[in-house]
């Protein structure tokens, strides 16, 4: 089995940033995509980190990490493998690459997925979650995300999920508001009074379960 070789990109004047942003372009709709000159700013910023996988001299996988200076998590921003790369193990790789990281520096993996229970393509979602839990990943069980969305269309229902796993078998309400509401001011660019953020807010329960179990 051949191993990727990972590496950190700081410029985006390299060819491996022009090639990680081709896999994202491919990867993910313009609903859940920033602007590469978001991507690029917020690099050369030092807010984001951007790390790709290389075989044989060819970036086949990227991902973008967000660090929440003030919380116990680091966002997996985005997470991708080229197409002709795909259905291999080379996403389970760069995966447990990126928890280890976090993990080292004494956080957890926060991420973003498409809830399964919406949309036309549920399988493909499913398949997308039973991936992360595979990968040692916690649901958080009835959170009601919705992702505001980055190309003026519909927001998208969402689910978060955790890795590895947590210090605690749940997480109170107020740490769930207190994350949400970090994505929505660091990630989506949103004020506390956004109309979005308060409906999601307000349907958060009191305790909130992590749970590893397959979605049928």
């Amino acid at each position: 089995m051949t191993s990727l070789i990972f590496k950190q990109i700081f410029s985006t004047s390299v060819n491996h940033f022009d090639a990680a942003m081709l896999i994202y372009l491919e990867s993910f709709p313009p609903s859940e995509r920033q602007p590469l000159a978001k991507i690029n700013e917020r690099i050369t910023a030092k807010k984001s980190q951007l790390f790709v996988g290389i075989l044989d001299k060819e970036v086949i996988c990227m991902a973008l990490l967000w660090d929440f200076k003030n919380a116990d998590f680091t966002l997996l921003d985005y997470m991708a493998v080229s197409e002709k790369h795909r259905n291999n193990h080379f996403g389970s790789e760069l995966f447990q690459f990126l928890v280890a990281k976090v993990k080292r520096s004494h956080k957890f993996m926060l991420l973003e997925v498409e809830n399964y229970l919406f949309g036309d393509n549920r399988e493909q979602r499913k398949k997308r979650i039973n991936f992360y839990l595979k990968n040692g990943s916690y649901l958080l069980e009835n959170v009601p995300y919705v992702l505001p969305s980055l190309d003026k269309s519909l927001p998208l229902e969402m689910l978060l999920m955790i890795a590895p796993k947590y210090k605690n078998t749940h997480l109170k309400k107020s740490e769930i508001e207190n994350l949400i509401k970090l994505l929505y001011k660091e990630i989506y660019e949103k004020p506390e009074n956004d109309a979005l953020l308060v409906s999601v807010l307000k349907k958060i329960r009191n305790k909130i379960p992590l749970k590893n179990m397959k979605i049928g």
